[in-house]
């Protein structure tokens, strides 16, 4: 006879945000509700997605026999800071559907979720399941390896695992092995504690690449620390585009209890991030005009990554940069690009086939978002959802409201330009084959992250320029208005 019983209950959720500190606006419960959410019983493996963490840990976890307690996955593209209203339902839902007699607890998180009202919002979710579990129980979360780590989150989990890989490729790696470990501790073979080493750093994303040194080493290093005691080994970069007091690069490992080793091991791996910290700050990214300019002159299609207004470190979406250098150009070719402008849209939606003119961007001359004037033919309109067919958000939904295609009006290159509502992250082709756009007969496509495009366009094509724009998401740090940052942080000041 086959004994089904269930050996161990695992309350099992997800609350995933990458905020960014410098936009306008905010991240409503709403958003989470058009993008992922489902509660209890509508939860499934797959709800964030077939090769998510979640799903990794969900195969582990049922593989194990334990009893899945699911309590809530509230999913968003990165987006502004979060609505007080938002974090608290979020944090009571999960905290609601924990039962007092669980056996351990994994959380699909982010790391990177910020508030006007709260600095820590996963840190304030992670104290509270451990009040009310109590200190006997285990946590086990998995990151992304920009979380935002905190001393508050540190004192409450056990067990923690961040992707090694950026643009990142191992979610649901990442997710089974803090279920792996999370299992091994029930079954008392393993003592999982999480240690942490800091080093006061922050650099931009640039050069945030696993296929390439600097970041090569230390991603080889981390996994080579990954051994024997150390159960788990993870280096944090960092989003570097948050206001926060404990920003900087940080060490975590989780080691079957020799606290001293782990920590140990962590100091040596936060160090040799230190030691090359000078490298990641070196510019390959060039000048927008000339940026473009190179991407025109390659082959059909090059994409140009708008590194400033990078839709997965929470901008709007919304920059005209790369529009107003297409506009200067006297070259010939063809250029798609991707603007968040919904007063372009409401204005534009009901004059199909028509000649219309728009001002696009809100900024004042000199910025990011320049408003600018253009004359355009509108040649469709879309009211439907996106989904994601980059490795990192495979099958992940998003909704870009309302959209129109518009072609600007210029003498020697078609221009294109996908007006849309709501934020989406640019970081595959899908935002421009909502119109069914022939992307590999486009000469310029514009992506909008500093890594993570380069997989999700890979599908269309290898070539890219990195263009250096401004923006909420900007590679130049001391740029933007920190206030609550540690002193001193590398590159503010020199250490």
């Amino acid at each position: 006879m086959i004994n089904n019983k269930k050996l161990y209950k695992v309350a099992v959720g997800g609350f995933y945000l990458e905020s960014n500190s410098f936009v306008g606006g905010e991240t409503t419960l709403d958003d989470f509700k058009n993008q992922t959410f489902a509660e209890g019983s509508a939860i499934s493996r797959n709800s964030a997605g077939s090769a998510s963490e979640f799903a990794g840990a969900w195969d582990v976890l049922t593989q194990a026999n334990c009893e899945l307690i699911p309590t809530l996955i509230a999913y968003s593209s990165p987006r502004p800071p979060m609505t007080k209203e938002a974090l608290d339902m979020i944090t009571e839902t999960i905290l609601t559907a924990i039962p007092t007699d669980i056996d351990g607890v994994y959380l699909m998180l982010h790391g990177s979720a910020w508030a006007h009202h709260e600095d820590d919002p996963e840190g304030v979710l992670l104290t509270k399941i451990r009040q009310k579990i109590g200190p006997n129980k285990f946590i086990a979360i998995s990151l992304d390896l920009h979380a935002y780590f905190t001393e508050q989150m540190l004192k409450a989990v056990d067990i923690v695992s961040a992707y090694k890989t950026c643009p990142h490729l191992d979610l649901y790696e990442t997710g089974a092995r803090s279920a792996e470990i999370l299992v091994q501790a029930l079954r008392g073979e393993v003592k999982p504690k999480t240690v942490m080493a800091i080093a006061p750093m922050i650099t931009p994303p640039e050069h945030h690449d696993h296929n390439r040194a600097p970041f090569k080493t230390l991603m080889d290093a981390t996994r080579k620390t990954q051994s024997g005691k150390v159960l788990i080994a993870s280096l944090l970069a960092t989003q570097p585009w948050l206001n926060v007091p404990e920003l900087a690069w940080k060490a975590i490992i989780t080691v079957d209890g020799d606290v001293e080793y782990g920590q140990k091991q962590a100091q040596e791996l936060i160090d040799q991030a230190w030691v090359l910290r000078k490298e990641f700050l070196s510019v390959t990214a060039k000048p927008v005009a000339i940026a473009f300019e190179e991407a025109l002159a390659m082959g059909t299609p090059t994409v140009i990554a708008d590194m400033g207004d990078a839709t997965n470190g929470g901008s709007l979406g919304d920059s005209t940069e790369v529009l107003r250098v297409a506009l200067a150009s006297k070259s010939s070719g063809s250029v798609a690009v991707s603007i968040t402008e919904p007063s372009a849209v409401i204005t534009s939606q009901s004059s199909i086939g028509q000649r219309v003119q728009l001002t696009l961007g809100s900024g004042e001359p000199g910025s990011y978002n320049e408003r600018v004037l253009v004359y355009a033919k509108v040649i469709a309109t879309a009211n439907k959802k996106i989904s994601y067919t980059h490795p990192a958000a495979l099958d992940v939904v998003d909704d870009p409201g309302l959209s129109v295609l518009i072609e600007v009006e210029h003498p020697t290159i078609k221009i294109y330009i996908v007006l849309h509502s709501q934020p989406v992250r640019v970081i595959d082709p899908v935002i421009y084959e909502l119109f069914d756009l022939k992307v590999n007969e486009i000469g310029v496509l514009q992506g909008k992250s500093h890594v993570s495009f380069i997989p999700g366009f890979a599908r269309i094509t290898p070539r890219y320029v990195l263009a250096d724009t401004l923006g909420p998401t900007a590679a130049n740090l001391p740029s933007l208005p920190f206030t609550k940052r540690m002193k001193p942080l590398y590159p503010f000041e020199d250490i």
